[in-house]
Protein backbone atom coordinates (compact mmCIF):
# COMPACT_ATOMS: atom_id res chain seq x y z
CA UNK A 1 0.00 0.00 0.00
CA UNK A 2 2.88 2.37 0.72
CA UNK A 3 4.42 1.52 -2.63
CA UNK A 4 1.08 2.48 -4.19
CA UNK A 5 1.34 5.90 -2.54
CA UNK A 6 -0.81 5.47 0.54
CA UNK A 7 0.12 6.75 3.96
CA UNK A 8 -0.43 3.70 6.15
CA UNK A 9 -0.98 2.80 9.77
CA UNK A 10 -1.32 -0.87 10.70
CA UNK A 11 -3.19 -1.62 13.93
CA UNK A 12 -2.28 -5.01 15.39
CA UNK A 13 -4.03 -6.09 18.59
CA UNK A 14 -1.35 -8.61 19.59
CA UNK A 15 2.00 -7.63 21.11
CA UNK A 16 3.70 -8.81 17.90
CA UNK A 17 2.91 -8.97 14.20
CA UNK A 18 1.64 -12.13 12.59
CA UNK A 19 -1.79 -12.96 13.98
CA UNK A 20 -2.42 -16.69 13.49
CA UNK A 21 1.05 -16.98 11.88
CA UNK A 22 2.48 -17.58 15.33
CA UNK A 23 5.62 -19.28 16.61
CA UNK A 24 6.04 -20.36 20.23
CA UNK A 25 9.43 -20.49 21.95
CA UNK A 26 10.80 -20.63 25.48
CA UNK A 27 9.43 -17.74 27.52
CA UNK A 28 6.23 -17.26 25.48
CA UNK A 29 2.78 -17.79 26.99
CA UNK A 30 -0.40 -19.13 25.41
CA UNK A 31 -3.54 -17.41 26.66
CA UNK A 32 -6.79 -19.01 25.60
CA UNK A 33 -10.14 -17.52 26.59
CA UNK A 34 -11.46 -19.17 29.73
CA UNK A 35 -8.35 -21.27 30.26
CA UNK A 36 -5.20 -21.09 32.35
CA UNK A 37 -2.11 -19.38 30.99
CA UNK A 38 0.36 -21.85 29.47
CA UNK A 39 3.98 -20.70 29.77
CA UNK A 40 6.28 -22.36 27.26
CA UNK A 41 8.83 -24.26 29.41
CA UNK A 42 11.18 -25.60 26.74
CA UNK A 43 14.94 -25.01 26.76
CA UNK A 44 16.24 -22.07 24.77
CA UNK A 45 17.65 -23.16 21.41
CA UNK A 46 17.09 -21.98 17.83
CA UNK A 47 15.52 -25.29 16.78
CA UNK A 48 13.12 -25.61 19.72
CA UNK A 49 9.90 -23.98 18.60
CA UNK A 50 6.33 -24.78 17.58
CA UNK A 51 4.24 -23.25 14.80
CA UNK A 52 0.70 -23.68 16.18
CA UNK A 53 -0.79 -21.96 13.15
CA UNK A 54 0.58 -22.12 9.60
CA UNK A 55 3.56 -24.47 9.55
CA UNK A 56 4.35 -25.15 5.89
CA UNK A 57 4.45 -23.36 2.54
CA UNK A 58 3.72 -25.22 -0.70
CA UNK A 59 6.24 -24.65 -3.47
CA UNK A 60 3.62 -23.14 -5.78
CA UNK A 61 2.38 -20.47 -3.35
CA UNK A 62 4.30 -17.83 -5.23
CA UNK A 63 2.90 -14.81 -3.40
CA UNK A 64 4.12 -15.63 0.11
CA UNK A 65 7.32 -17.15 -1.27
CA UNK A 66 7.92 -13.96 -3.25
CA UNK A 67 7.68 -11.95 -0.06
CA UNK A 68 10.13 -14.32 1.63
CA UNK A 69 12.59 -13.64 -1.16
CA UNK A 70 12.01 -9.89 -1.22
CA UNK A 71 12.25 -9.58 2.58
CA UNK A 72 15.30 -11.84 2.90
CA UNK A 73 13.58 -14.60 4.90
CA UNK A 74 15.71 -17.77 4.52
CA UNK A 75 13.81 -20.96 3.77
CA UNK A 76 14.48 -24.66 4.22
CA UNK A 77 12.78 -27.83 3.09
CA UNK A 78 10.00 -29.18 5.28
CA UNK A 79 9.50 -32.93 5.03
CA UNK A 80 5.73 -33.24 4.73
CA UNK A 81 5.38 -36.83 3.56
CA UNK A 82 7.91 -39.31 4.90
CA UNK A 83 7.49 -42.96 3.98
CA UNK A 84 9.35 -43.95 7.12
CA UNK A 85 6.64 -42.27 9.23
CA UNK A 86 4.01 -44.44 10.85
CA UNK A 87 0.31 -45.12 10.52
CA UNK A 88 -1.62 -46.68 13.38
CA UNK A 89 -3.28 -49.75 11.87
CA UNK A 90 -4.94 -52.93 13.17
CA UNK A 91 -2.21 -55.06 14.68
CA UNK A 92 0.20 -52.17 15.26
CA UNK A 93 1.82 -49.17 13.63
CA UNK A 94 2.99 -49.69 10.05
CA UNK A 95 5.45 -47.55 8.06
CA UNK A 96 3.74 -45.43 5.44
CA UNK A 97 5.92 -46.98 2.71
CA UNK A 98 4.46 -50.40 3.40
CA UNK A 99 0.87 -49.20 3.23
CA UNK A 100 1.46 -47.28 0.01
CA UNK A 101 3.28 -50.15 -1.71
CA UNK A 102 0.74 -52.76 -0.64
CA UNK A 103 -2.27 -50.63 -1.53
CA UNK A 104 -0.83 -49.82 -4.95
CA UNK A 105 0.10 -53.46 -5.56
CA UNK A 106 -3.35 -54.70 -4.57
CA UNK A 107 -5.18 -52.22 -6.78
CA UNK A 108 -2.97 -52.75 -9.82
CA UNK A 109 -3.21 -56.55 -9.56
CA UNK A 110 -6.99 -56.25 -9.65
CA UNK A 111 -6.82 -53.71 -12.48
CA UNK A 112 -4.53 -55.80 -14.67
CA UNK A 113 -6.67 -58.90 -14.21
CA UNK A 114 -9.83 -57.05 -15.21
CA UNK A 115 -8.31 -54.97 -17.98
CA UNK A 116 -9.87 -55.35 -21.41
CA UNK A 117 -10.41 -53.12 -24.41
CA UNK A 118 -14.11 -52.84 -23.65
CA UNK A 119 -13.53 -51.50 -20.17
CA UNK A 120 -11.84 -48.25 -21.22
CA UNK A 121 -13.57 -45.05 -22.24
CA UNK A 122 -11.45 -44.65 -25.37
CA UNK A 123 -10.62 -47.13 -28.13
CA UNK A 124 -7.28 -48.89 -27.64
CA UNK A 125 -5.45 -51.51 -29.61
CA UNK A 126 -4.11 -54.82 -28.32
CA UNK A 127 -0.64 -53.29 -28.47
CA UNK A 128 -1.84 -50.40 -26.30
CA UNK A 129 -3.24 -52.87 -23.76
CA UNK A 130 0.09 -54.68 -23.57
CA UNK A 131 1.85 -51.41 -22.89
CA UNK A 132 -0.73 -50.38 -20.30
CA UNK A 133 -0.37 -53.69 -18.49
CA UNK A 134 3.40 -53.20 -18.49
CA UNK A 135 2.99 -49.74 -16.99
CA UNK A 136 0.62 -51.05 -14.33
CA UNK A 137 2.93 -53.92 -13.53
CA UNK A 138 5.80 -51.48 -12.92
CA UNK A 139 3.66 -48.97 -11.05
CA UNK A 140 2.24 -51.61 -8.74
CA UNK A 141 5.40 -53.67 -8.29
CA UNK A 142 3.82 -56.86 -9.68
CA UNK A 143 5.85 -59.96 -10.47
CA UNK A 144 6.05 -61.79 -13.82
CA UNK A 145 2.76 -63.53 -13.07
CA UNK A 146 1.10 -60.14 -12.55
CA UNK A 147 0.77 -60.84 -8.83
CA UNK A 148 1.67 -58.58 -5.95
CA UNK A 149 3.68 -60.59 -3.46
CA UNK A 150 5.53 -57.73 -1.78
CA UNK A 151 8.85 -56.13 -2.70
CA UNK A 152 11.48 -53.77 -1.38
CA UNK A 153 9.21 -50.74 -1.87
CA UNK A 154 7.33 -51.93 1.21
CA UNK A 155 10.52 -52.27 3.24
CA UNK A 156 12.48 -55.22 4.50
CA UNK A 157 11.59 -58.09 6.78
CA UNK A 158 15.35 -58.85 6.70
CA UNK A 159 17.34 -55.84 5.48
CA UNK A 160 20.33 -56.14 3.17
CA UNK A 161 23.64 -56.54 4.91
CA UNK A 162 27.15 -57.87 4.30
CA UNK A 163 26.50 -61.51 5.21
CA UNK A 164 25.62 -64.51 3.05
CA UNK A 165 21.83 -64.34 3.51
CA UNK A 166 19.95 -62.26 0.94
CA UNK A 167 17.54 -59.51 2.01
CA UNK A 168 13.88 -60.46 2.40
CA UNK A 169 11.09 -57.95 1.63
CA UNK A 170 8.01 -57.60 3.78
CA UNK A 171 5.10 -59.82 2.85
CA UNK A 172 1.87 -58.05 1.86
CA UNK A 173 -0.43 -56.96 4.63
CA UNK A 174 -3.92 -58.40 4.95
CA UNK A 175 -5.94 -56.58 2.23
CA UNK A 176 -8.75 -55.99 4.71
CA UNK A 177 -6.46 -53.72 6.73
CA UNK A 178 -5.81 -51.56 3.66
CA UNK A 179 -9.49 -50.87 3.18
CA UNK A 180 -9.91 -48.99 6.45
CA UNK A 181 -10.49 -45.24 5.80
CA UNK A 182 -7.82 -44.08 8.26
CA UNK A 183 -5.27 -46.21 6.39
CA UNK A 184 -5.94 -45.24 2.80
CA UNK A 185 -6.45 -41.58 3.74
CA UNK A 186 -3.02 -41.51 5.37
CA UNK A 187 -1.51 -43.27 2.37
CA UNK A 188 -2.80 -40.68 -0.07
CA UNK A 189 -3.00 -37.37 1.81
CA UNK A 190 0.09 -35.92 0.10
CA UNK A 191 -1.60 -36.30 -3.30
CA UNK A 192 -3.40 -33.00 -2.65
CA UNK A 193 -1.77 -30.21 -4.62
CA UNK A 194 -1.14 -28.11 -1.52
CA UNK A 195 0.65 -31.02 0.21
CA UNK A 196 2.93 -32.20 -2.57
CA UNK A 197 6.70 -31.86 -2.37
CA UNK A 198 8.47 -29.54 -2.20
CA UNK A 199 7.15 -28.02 1.04
CA UNK A 200 9.07 -25.20 2.67
CA UNK A 201 9.36 -23.42 5.99
CA UNK A 202 11.20 -20.28 7.19
CA UNK A 203 14.40 -21.06 9.05
CA UNK A 204 13.73 -20.52 12.76
CA UNK A 205 9.91 -20.42 12.73
CA UNK A 206 6.98 -19.19 10.67
CA UNK A 207 6.87 -15.84 12.45
CA UNK A 208 10.15 -14.91 10.72
CA UNK A 209 7.97 -13.71 7.85
CA UNK A 210 5.91 -11.44 10.10
CA UNK A 211 9.09 -10.17 11.75
CA UNK A 212 10.48 -9.27 8.34
CA UNK A 213 7.31 -7.37 7.43
CA UNK A 214 7.48 -5.56 10.78
CA UNK A 215 11.05 -4.46 10.14
CA UNK A 216 10.11 -3.02 6.76
CA UNK A 217 6.97 -1.29 8.07
CA UNK A 218 8.81 0.32 10.97
CA UNK A 219 6.67 2.80 12.92
CA UNK A 220 3.74 2.31 10.53
CA UNK A 221 2.99 -0.83 12.56
CA UNK A 222 1.39 -0.28 15.97
CA UNK A 223 1.26 -3.42 18.11
CA UNK A 224 -0.95 -3.82 21.15
CA UNK A 225 -3.60 -1.75 19.35
CA UNK A 226 -7.04 -3.29 19.83
CA UNK A 227 -9.70 -1.87 17.53
CA UNK A 228 -12.90 -1.04 19.43
CA UNK A 229 -15.25 0.39 16.78
CA UNK A 230 -15.61 1.47 13.17
CA UNK A 231 -17.90 4.34 12.11
CA UNK A 232 -18.37 6.18 8.84
CA UNK A 233 -17.82 9.90 9.03
CA UNK A 234 -17.36 12.69 6.56
CA UNK A 235 -14.08 12.06 4.76
CA UNK A 236 -13.87 8.34 5.49
CA UNK A 237 -14.18 6.27 8.64
CA UNK A 238 -13.35 6.79 12.30
CA UNK A 239 -11.41 4.00 13.99
CA UNK A 240 -11.41 3.85 17.78
CA UNK A 241 -8.67 1.72 19.30
CA UNK A 242 -7.07 1.03 22.66
CA UNK A 243 -3.30 1.12 22.82
CA UNK A 244 -0.93 -1.01 24.85
CA UNK A 245 -0.90 1.79 27.45
CA UNK A 246 -4.68 1.46 27.93
CA UNK A 247 -5.49 4.82 26.37
CA UNK A 248 -8.30 4.98 23.80
CA UNK A 249 -7.53 6.85 20.59
CA UNK A 250 -9.58 7.79 17.56
CA UNK A 251 -8.36 8.38 14.02
CA UNK A 252 -10.16 9.24 10.80
CA UNK A 253 -8.88 7.73 7.55
CA UNK A 254 -10.24 8.04 4.02
CA UNK A 255 -10.08 4.24 3.59
CA UNK A 256 -9.84 1.40 6.10
CA UNK A 257 -8.59 -2.04 5.08
CA UNK A 258 -10.31 -4.49 7.45
CA UNK A 259 -8.50 -7.85 7.83
CA UNK A 260 -9.89 -9.23 11.09
CA UNK A 261 -11.03 -12.86 11.05
CA UNK A 262 -14.76 -13.07 10.40
CA UNK A 263 -15.76 -14.32 13.90
CA UNK A 264 -13.87 -11.43 15.52
CA UNK A 265 -15.20 -8.86 13.05
CA UNK A 266 -18.75 -10.11 13.57
CA UNK A 267 -18.49 -9.17 17.27
CA UNK A 268 -16.88 -5.77 16.68
CA UNK A 269 -18.87 -2.56 17.15
CA UNK A 270 -19.36 -1.44 13.53
CA UNK A 271 -21.87 0.37 11.35
CA UNK A 272 -21.88 -2.38 8.72
CA UNK A 273 -25.31 -3.10 7.22
CA UNK A 274 -27.33 -6.01 8.58
CA UNK A 275 -26.63 -8.35 5.64
CA UNK A 276 -22.86 -8.05 6.04
CA UNK A 277 -23.07 -8.57 9.79
CA UNK A 278 -25.23 -11.64 9.28
CA UNK A 279 -22.84 -13.06 6.67
CA UNK A 280 -19.87 -12.57 8.97
CA UNK A 281 -21.65 -14.23 11.87
CA UNK A 282 -22.72 -17.23 9.77
CA UNK A 283 -19.26 -18.02 8.37
CA UNK A 284 -17.99 -21.03 10.25
CA UNK A 285 -14.31 -21.37 11.19
CA UNK A 286 -12.52 -24.67 11.75
CA UNK A 287 -11.74 -25.42 15.39
CA UNK A 288 -8.29 -26.79 14.61
CA UNK A 289 -5.91 -27.55 17.47
CA UNK A 290 -2.21 -28.27 17.93
CA UNK A 291 -0.15 -29.52 20.84
CA UNK A 292 3.62 -29.45 21.14
CA UNK A 293 5.76 -31.78 23.24
CA UNK A 294 9.42 -31.41 24.13
CA UNK A 295 11.60 -34.52 23.96
CA UNK A 296 15.08 -34.48 25.45
CA UNK A 297 16.02 -37.37 23.15
CA UNK A 298 15.05 -37.38 19.48
CA UNK A 299 13.73 -40.93 19.74
CA UNK A 300 11.96 -40.76 16.36
CA UNK A 301 15.33 -40.32 14.66
CA UNK A 302 17.39 -42.61 16.89
CA UNK A 303 14.91 -45.48 17.18
CA UNK A 304 12.83 -45.32 13.99
CA UNK A 305 15.01 -43.42 11.48
CA UNK A 306 12.23 -40.87 10.99
CA UNK A 307 13.58 -37.51 9.87
CA UNK A 308 10.69 -35.09 9.50
CA UNK A 309 7.27 -35.98 8.15
CA UNK A 310 3.95 -36.94 9.66
CA UNK A 311 2.66 -40.04 11.41
CA UNK A 312 -1.05 -40.81 11.77
CA UNK A 313 -2.70 -41.99 14.97
CA UNK A 314 -6.01 -43.80 15.32
CA UNK A 315 -7.06 -41.49 18.17
CA UNK A 316 -7.99 -37.85 18.56
CA UNK A 317 -4.38 -36.68 18.10
CA UNK A 318 -4.78 -37.47 14.37
CA UNK A 319 -1.28 -36.44 13.30
CA UNK A 320 2.16 -36.36 14.91
CA UNK A 321 4.67 -34.10 13.14
CA UNK A 322 8.42 -34.63 13.48
CA UNK A 323 10.63 -31.56 13.07
CA UNK A 324 12.47 -31.24 9.76
CA UNK A 325 15.09 -29.02 11.39
CA UNK A 326 17.60 -29.55 14.19
CA UNK A 327 18.38 -33.04 12.90
CA UNK A 328 20.58 -34.98 15.37
CA UNK A 329 20.36 -31.95 17.64
CA UNK A 330 19.96 -31.62 21.37
CA UNK A 331 16.31 -32.45 21.96
CA UNK A 332 13.38 -31.47 19.81
CA UNK A 333 9.84 -30.16 19.78
CA UNK A 334 7.37 -32.34 17.94
CA UNK A 335 3.73 -31.71 17.17
CA UNK A 336 2.05 -34.27 19.37
CA UNK A 337 -1.38 -33.54 17.92
CA UNK A 338 -2.75 -31.75 14.90
CA UNK A 339 -6.53 -31.99 14.89
CA UNK A 340 -8.20 -30.36 11.91
CA UNK A 341 -11.82 -30.09 13.08
CA UNK A 342 -14.85 -32.10 14.12
CA UNK A 343 -15.68 -33.92 17.36
CA UNK A 344 -12.02 -34.61 18.16
CA UNK A 345 -11.26 -30.88 18.03
CA UNK A 346 -14.31 -30.11 20.15
CA UNK A 347 -13.16 -32.58 22.82
CA UNK A 348 -9.64 -31.15 22.77
CA UNK A 349 -10.88 -27.57 22.93
CA UNK A 350 -13.15 -28.28 25.89
CA UNK A 351 -10.44 -30.04 27.92
CA UNK A 352 -7.95 -28.46 30.30
CA UNK A 353 -4.33 -28.35 29.05
CA UNK A 354 -3.27 -31.16 31.39
CA UNK A 355 -6.05 -33.45 30.16
CA UNK A 356 -5.23 -32.65 26.54
CA UNK A 357 -1.61 -33.59 27.07
CA UNK A 358 -2.43 -36.87 28.81
CA UNK A 359 -4.81 -37.93 26.03
CA UNK A 360 -2.39 -37.00 23.25
CA UNK A 361 0.50 -38.78 24.96
CA UNK A 362 -1.65 -41.92 25.20
CA UNK A 363 -2.45 -41.67 21.47
CA UNK A 364 1.26 -41.48 20.68
CA UNK A 365 1.88 -44.80 22.42
CA UNK A 366 0.26 -46.58 19.46
CA UNK A 367 3.07 -45.24 17.28
CA UNK A 368 6.05 -45.28 19.64
CA UNK A 369 5.95 -47.56 22.72
CA UNK A 370 7.19 -45.54 25.68
CA UNK A 371 6.11 -42.29 24.02
CA UNK A 372 4.29 -40.96 27.09
CA UNK A 373 7.51 -41.19 29.13
CA UNK A 374 9.67 -39.74 26.34
CA UNK A 375 7.73 -36.49 25.90
CA UNK A 376 7.18 -33.66 28.36
CA UNK A 377 6.46 -29.93 28.73
CA UNK A 378 3.21 -29.84 26.69
CA UNK A 379 1.87 -26.60 25.23
CA UNK A 380 -1.42 -26.56 23.33
CA UNK A 381 -3.44 -24.14 21.23
CA UNK A 382 -7.15 -24.55 20.45
CA UNK A 383 -7.80 -21.85 17.87
CA UNK A 384 -11.49 -21.64 18.69
CA UNK A 385 -10.47 -20.32 22.12
CA UNK A 386 -7.82 -17.85 20.94
CA UNK A 387 -9.47 -14.43 21.53
CA UNK A 388 -8.06 -12.67 18.47
CA UNK A 389 -8.94 -15.52 16.08
CA UNK A 390 -11.93 -17.53 17.40
CA UNK A 391 -11.11 -20.24 14.88
CA UNK A 392 -8.37 -21.45 12.58
CA UNK A 393 -9.66 -20.82 9.04
CA UNK A 394 -12.91 -20.21 7.19
CA UNK A 395 -15.02 -23.18 6.13
CA UNK A 396 -17.27 -21.98 3.31
CA UNK A 397 -20.25 -24.02 2.20
CA UNK A 398 -21.10 -24.14 -1.50
CA UNK A 399 -24.22 -22.07 -0.86
CA UNK A 400 -22.24 -19.42 1.03
CA UNK A 401 -19.70 -19.20 -1.79
CA UNK A 402 -22.53 -18.25 -4.10
CA UNK A 403 -24.19 -15.68 -1.85
CA UNK A 404 -22.11 -14.42 1.08
CA UNK A 405 -18.66 -14.66 -0.50
CA UNK A 406 -19.28 -11.94 -3.13
CA UNK A 407 -20.93 -9.78 -0.47
CA UNK A 408 -18.05 -10.04 1.99
CA UNK A 409 -15.41 -9.46 -0.70
CA UNK A 410 -17.02 -6.28 -1.96
CA UNK A 411 -15.79 -2.91 -0.63
CA UNK A 412 -18.36 -0.74 1.09
CA UNK A 413 -17.94 3.00 1.35
CA UNK A 414 -14.62 3.67 3.08
CA UNK A 415 -14.20 0.01 4.04
CA UNK A 416 -12.18 -2.52 2.04
CA UNK A 417 -11.86 -6.14 3.17
CA UNK A 418 -9.16 -8.80 3.00
CA UNK A 419 -8.03 -11.99 4.71
CA UNK A 420 -7.54 -15.68 4.05
CA UNK A 421 -11.31 -16.13 4.40
CA UNK A 422 -11.81 -13.92 1.35
CA UNK A 423 -9.98 -16.28 -0.99
CA UNK A 424 -10.20 -19.81 -2.35
CA UNK A 425 -7.12 -20.76 -0.29
CA UNK A 426 -8.55 -20.55 3.20
CA UNK A 427 -6.16 -21.72 5.87
CA UNK A 428 -3.09 -20.74 3.85
CA UNK A 429 -1.00 -17.59 4.06
CA UNK A 430 -1.13 -17.48 0.27
CA UNK A 431 -4.87 -16.88 0.49
CA UNK A 432 -4.27 -13.86 2.70
CA UNK A 433 -1.65 -12.49 0.30
CA UNK A 434 -3.84 -12.90 -2.78
CA UNK A 435 -6.78 -11.35 -0.96
CA UNK A 436 -4.64 -8.39 0.07
CA UNK A 437 -3.54 -7.83 -3.51
CA UNK A 438 -7.17 -7.93 -4.63
CA UNK A 439 -8.07 -5.40 -1.93
CA UNK A 440 -5.29 -3.11 -3.12
CA UNK A 441 -7.00 -2.96 -6.50
CA UNK A 442 -10.22 -1.97 -4.69
CA UNK A 443 -8.35 0.76 -2.81
CA UNK A 444 -7.04 2.19 -6.03
CA UNK A 445 -10.45 2.11 -7.74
Amino acid sequence: MRRAGWQVRVLEAAPQAGGRCLTLRAGDTVREAGGPAQPVPWPVAPHLYLNPGPARIPHHHRGILGYCKALGVPLEVLVNENRAALVAAPGGAVPLRRLQADLRGLVTEWAVKGLGAGGLAMPVSEEDLVRLKGALRYWGGLDADLRYRGNSRAGWAEPPGAGLAPPVPNLPLDPRALMRPEVWMAASFAEGIDYQATMLQPVGGMDRIAMAFARVLGDALVTGAEVLSLRRVEGGARVAWRGADGAVREEVAPRVLVTLPAPVLARLDTDFPADRKAALASLRYAHACKLGFYAARRFWEEDAAIYGGISWTSGDATQVWYPSHGLHGEGGVLVGAYIFDGPAAERFEAAAPEARAAAMAADGEALHPGYAQAVSAPVSVAWGRMPRALGAWAEWTRAQRGLEYPLLRAPEGPYVFAGEHLSWLTGWQEGAVLSAWSALADLQA
